[in-house]
């Protein structure tokens, strides 16, 4: 099976000024396609760094794919590199520098002179173009002579792309893809990730301690912010084929978990709690604090929830609590705005204000100042009434998180409140029927 090795060229990378997301979509891609990936190196501007990294690469690799380092600046050195490593020129293609000359134009700009540096490829390699830019890159695929230069075993092929993500997306989907599926694809990798709430990355391994182990699916957890994930993995012809071999496994997964398993793949707790309220004709009201309408912004983030958000309330002044939410004068006087009693008032308020059937409300210290002995930061209480019903949680979190961090797990435990209340108490088969 081929293997491919990702390397990302630039000292911007190194300096932690940009993201390397590049890499991340090149590995999922190539998992698609069934092609391994084992190494990925990331390395700075360097002539010599950057020859020694393909080198590298393509001994241990079939296939190289570089991105970066291809623009028309002095520091873009990537396609003059693997020139100098193999020992060739770099040859002028004029195609691309009129192409490179009419996008300027469609733009009404003046083309800089540095721009034709990116004519430039090196003797023997194809170009990759770029639909999105005016950086292209090559395919090249290196024959037995040129591999014996670096004492690699041939075949070998480098891709490279521009650095900028929209453009590598583009020419990968366009020529990059069916390059790799007719040339090296054997079969697909599909994988399904299983997310979990409500128990850690130790716990989830242990649990599944014998399906880990297996070595066709694998299946590998991972931990997440505040919740952990199962991912369940399969190499097959095809989709279906790879598809049916995994789903024995899933399937054991979704029943031993039950609800410690709230969605898969890109579902995210409020998608999910958006989802059942939809499913059970239900509507909700937020009454928030200390998470400032994190929870509310990011029900609304979710397309259609206009259908069943009601209301939502940031209510941080005591008064505010008082006059939209009916919070008492004497629960705020005996007991606070950080209690038990205000969170069920809060609760209970909006629900009445709003006509909805649900009312959650979160209130607490979300630090860095303002805890006691007596009521620290990381005290969080959160409430949730319907109809005749009424439950409370309390949370401690440990002081030494951010106040950022504080908030976001208040308002992971808030959605996964709703989750689990309509779960029980609307649907009690989704676990099942999902």
């Amino acid at each position: 099976m081929a293997s491919a090795e990702i390397l990302s060229i630039g000292t911007e990378l190194l300096l932690g000024q940009v993201l390397d997301t590049n890499s991340q979509f090149i590995a999922t891609e190539l998992a698609k396609l069934g092609i391994d990936s084992f190494f990925r190196t990331t390395v700075g501007d360097n002539v010599a760094r950057i020859k020694e990294v393909f080198q590298t690469a393509l001994r241990r690799a079939d296939i190289v794919i570089a991105t970066g380092g291809l623009g028309p600046t002095a520091d873009d050195l990537t396609h003059e590199c693997i020139a100098e490593l193999f020992g060739v020129e770099m040859v002028f293609d004029e195609a691309v520098f009129e192409r490179i000359k009419s996008l300027f134009a469609s733009l009404k700009y003046k083309m800089p002179e540095s721009n034709r540096k990116q004519a430039f490829r090196p003797a023997g390699a194809q170009i990759l173009p770029n639909p999105a830019g005016t950086a292209p890159g090559i395919i090249w695929k290196i024959d037995k002579q040129e591999c014996n230069r670096i004492r690699a075993k041939p075949p070998k092929t480098i891709l490279t792309f521009p650095g900028v993500p929209r453009e590598l997306k583009a020419m990968w989907h366009e020529t990059a893809a069916p390059f790799l599926s007719q040339n090296y694809s054997e079969g697909v990798t599909w994988s399904r990730e299983l997310k979990h709430y409500g128990i850690g990355e130790s716990a989830l391994a242990e649990k599944y301690a014998h399906l880990l182990a297996l070595p066709s699916p694998t299946v590998a957890p991972y931990a997440g912010r505040w919740e952990c994930r199962l991912r369940v993995t399969a190499k097959a012809p095809t989709v279906e084929s790879a598809m049916a071999l995994a789903k024995p496994v899933i399937d054991e997964i979704m029943r031993d978990s039950g609800t410690l398993c709230y969605g898969l793949d890109d579902e995210t707790l409020e998608s999910v709690v958006g989802d059942l309220l939809t499913k059970t004709g239900k509507s909700l009201a937020v009454a928030e604090s200390c998470t400032g309408g994190l929870v509310s912004e990011r029900l609304t983030d979710i397309p259609g929830s206009s259908n069943y958000i009601k209301l939502n309330v940031v209510s941080y002044a005591n008064e505010a609590k008082q006059e939209l939410l009916g919070v008492s004068e004497e629960v705020l006087a005996a007991h606070g705005a950080v209690s038990a009693e205000s969170a069920e008032q809060m609760a209970k308020g909006i629900k009445k204000l709003a006509k909805s059937d649900l009312g959650l409300s979160v209130t607490g210290i979300a630090g860095p100042t303002g805890g006691t002995p007596e009521k620290p930061v990381g005290l969080v209480y959160l409430g949730l009434a319907a109809n005749d019903f009424y439950t409370g949680k309390e949370l401690r979190l440990p002081s030494r998180l951010s106040r950022a961090d504080i908030r976001l797990r208040s308002a992971n435990e808030a959605l996964n409140m709703v989750r689990l209340f309509l779960l029980e108490w609307a649907v009690p088969s989704a676990e099942t029927s999902r």
